[in-house]
């Protein structure tokens, strides 16, 4: 599940990169007040699904670190009460 956000997250910013920088999205954005082309708003969809794709990624790696310290602790110091 892990190797999924990460690919996505990759694929998320690599193809806002390319919207953003080749294809127009940084220069149309700057250059224009008013309503912005496709490649400007599906630049930055793009980018937030990378950020959100990363944060999935952030959890799901802390979130093991952490599940592997508490049952080696728990094997390490047993069940202790009251301390």
């Amino acid at each position: 599940m892990l190797k999924t956000a990460k690919w996505t997250m990759l694929a998320c910013f690599a193809a806002a990169l390319v919207l953003w920088l080749g294809f127009g999205g940084r220069s149309e954005f700057v250059a224009s007040d008013g309503p912005y082309p496709p490649v400007v708003h599906i630049s930055g969809w793009l980018a937030l699904a990378g950020l959100a794709a990363a944060t999935w990624l952030t959890v799901g790696v802390f979130g093991g670190m952490i599940r592997r310290t508490v049952a080696r602790n728990s094997i390490r110091f047993g069940m202790k009460r009251g301390r």
